[in-house]
């Protein structure tokens, strides 16, 4: 870089400065609705970003210990403001397009919303700040109350503690915690627990109508011609997606412990009833393992007792969609496995 290149960036960036240290308060302010109390709504609407947001950087505060983002990922939104004798609080919220929580194996965009109370002298100088709470997944929840003289907010927050439940069939367990933040005459936040943190419950399994046996064999085709071939996971008009979490009562799970039990797809084919037993044909797959980076299949005959009750699982075939194989030599592969088994239970 040239010297006269040098010394006009340096001019620019100082005027840059220069022109993000002249904008007013009463500019910031401008930004955001004026509000005779603080409520819940104060915070504003996700996805309202201020524009040109540098312009205000001695208004807003820098990412610290109670911010869940890196400086560069941050995004202010407007809010409003409350003009009381000695100072002026603003309500506004924090977005973070990616949340530092340790959950983003559990998300595909981990973006978070932080709501930030801060407070300022009549002439801009911040007196405090606290973020009171947040939310964006649903590792997140949050409940806001006002007082009625607008100076204090109740803030329920809730916290999944443990996110791959998420990816399983269990209720979500999350830990909640109520704090008081109250605006003193002299514009710094108090902050003081109401209600100790304990363990909330959320049932979201009983809602889930679990099948009978009957219903569990209505998914499936009956196969007729008694033929032993690859075929048995074909059935005419194509495989039935089974819901899985309606069959909890009757298969034990997981039966798959590389893959979480709600990314796993179940096709439902051909089912065969002889003297002994049931045996129901279908294609389990794995769009994300936990382990490996390829989705994978298994070709499983599940086993029930006449009775209806679960007897076993067999994987009849295992597929990585990481290599090639022909098609013709797959169904052979298939065949052959599923002859042996079936000779097998015959000599038993």
């Amino acid at each position: 870089m040239t010297i006269n290149k040098t010394i006009f960036t340096l001019i620019i960036l100082l005027s840059s400065h220069v022109h993000a240290q002249q904008v007013s308060f009463h500019t910031f302010l401008s930004e955001h609705e004026k509000v005779e109390r603080l409520d819940s709504a104060s915070f504003g609407c996700p996805y309202e970003f201020i524009e040109n947001e540098n312009r205000y950087s001695k208004f807003l505060p820098p990412a610290n210990d109670d911010c869940l983002c890196k400086q560069e990922s941050i995004r202010w939104q407007r809010g409003s403001y409350v003009q009381f004798k000695n100072f002026i609080a603003v309500a506004l919220q924090r977005y973070c397009m990616n949340y530092q929580d340790g959950n983003n194996e559990w998300f595909m965009e981990n973006d978070g919303f932080d709501y930030m109370l801060i407070t300022y002298s009549r002439d801009g100088k911040m007196i405090d700040c606290k973020s009171i709470g947040h939310y964006g997944t649903t590792a997140y929840k949050i409940s806001i109350k006002a007082s009625d003289d607008g100076k204090s907010l109740v803030v329920e927050q809730r916290t999944l503690d443990d996110c791959s439940l998420l990816v399983q069939y269990k209720n979500l367990e999350y830990t909640s915690c109520t704090r008081k933040y109250t605006l003193d005459s002299d514009g710094k936040i108090k902050e003081c627990i109401t209600v100790a943190p304990h363990k909330e419950v959320v049932d979201i399994l009983s809602s889930v109508k679990q099948f009978s046996f009957d219903q569990f064999k209505a998914y499936f085709q009956r196969q007729s011609n008694l033929v032993i071939d690859h075929t048995l996971f074909t059935r005419e008009g194509g495989g039935k997606e089974l819901p899985f979490e309606s069959c909890l009562s009757l298969i034990p799970y997981p039966l798959d412990y590389n893959c979480w039990p709600r990314n796993i797809w179940w096709t439902a084919y051909q089912y065969i009833e002889d003297e002994e037993q049931f045996s129901f044909f279908v294609i389990k797959s794995c769009d994300t393992p936990k382990i490996g980076f390829y989705p994978y299949s298994d070709n499983l005959i599940l086993e029930f007792h006449k009775d209806g009750t679960f007897k076993g699982a067999r994987n009849v075939y295992h597929f990585d969609d990481n290599y090639f194989v022909d098609e013709d030599m797959k169904n052979n592969m298939i065949t052959k496995t599923l002859k042996h088994i079936f000779a097998e239970r015959a000599r038993q």
